[in-house]
């Protein structure tokens, strides 16, 4: 099968029995870790070395849709939308996280971020654009629940290729409304799996193991508890400033 046909043949499994593509990874007797992980306020983010931000896909609507934009089934799609809502943090310094006064961790070290971006992705190639808006919220009166009080916010657009999935590129900008000025950035997307006793990849289950692959396409390394949503495990982004994926 070639790419384009993998692409096609991924897509559309996932919107008729949400099936995950068939194939083999090395799983020894231990996952791999893909580098050090920290965990900050009692495991709730997940510090990851050489990263600037990290946003996990918390919901997600998705349509197949013909070349006049119109939804379908998947006999008749030629490509896919989705919005989808995140939720992260991002490195004091960084364009998301300017100034230490933003900060809601406990140690000052990042910024809370969410984000809601739209997807429109070719079943041909597994290739498109995506675009949104962002918002650094910090904590108001209400201490029980999650930081909400926007301090700043913006847009962002760029190019998606999810042609390799479970792993993924996002390359664009973001431009906060504070300067209006765009900032480059380059995210890979790791998109959850399960495995089962033979190391094979298969839809990950709520409230048991799931895993993320490493940049090298072959070893994977675990999903943490605080990279789950409701005992499901998540979509990670994981983003760098300063320039587009290469």
């Amino acid at each position: 099968m070639d790419r384009r046909g993998g692409a096609i043949t991924i897509f559309k499994r996932a919107a008729l029995m949400a099936l995950a593509a068939v194939s083999f990874v090395t799983f020894g007797a231990q996952a791999a870790l893909a580098g050090p992980l920290k965990n900050l306020e009692r495991g709730i983010i997940v510090d990851i070395n050489g990263t600037d931000a990290v946003l996990y896909e918390l919901t997600e609507k998705m349509y197949l849709v013909d070349g006049a934009g119109n939804p379908v089934g998947p006999e008749q799609a030629v490509a896919r939308k989705a919005d989808a809502s995140l939720a992260g943090w991002a490195r004091v310094g960084t364009p998301l996280c300017p100034y230490e006064q933003m900060t809601t961790n406990s140690r000052r070290t990042v910024c809370s971020v969410t984000a809601e971006g739209l997807d429109s992705i070719s079943l041909l190639t597994g290739q498109g654009t995506v675009e949104g808006t962002f918002a650094v919220v910090v904590q108001d009166d209400n201490v029980i629940d999650g930081p909400e009080y926007v301090v700043m916010n913006g847009t962002f657009s760029g190019a998606m290729d999810l042609s390799i999935r479970p792993l993924g590129k996002v390359s664009g900008t973001f431009v906060p409304n504070t300067t209006g000025q765009a900032v480059p950035f380059c995210g890979t997307f790791r998109l959850p799996f399960g495995l089962n006793l033979w190391g094979k990849r298969e839809n990950p289950r709520r409230g048991q193991s799931a895993y993320y692959m490493a940049n090298d396409g072959k070893s994977v390394f675990p999903a943490v508890h605080g990279e789950k949503a409701l005992g499901m495990p998540t979509v990670r982004l994981e983003l760098t400033f300063g320039s587009l994926c290469r």
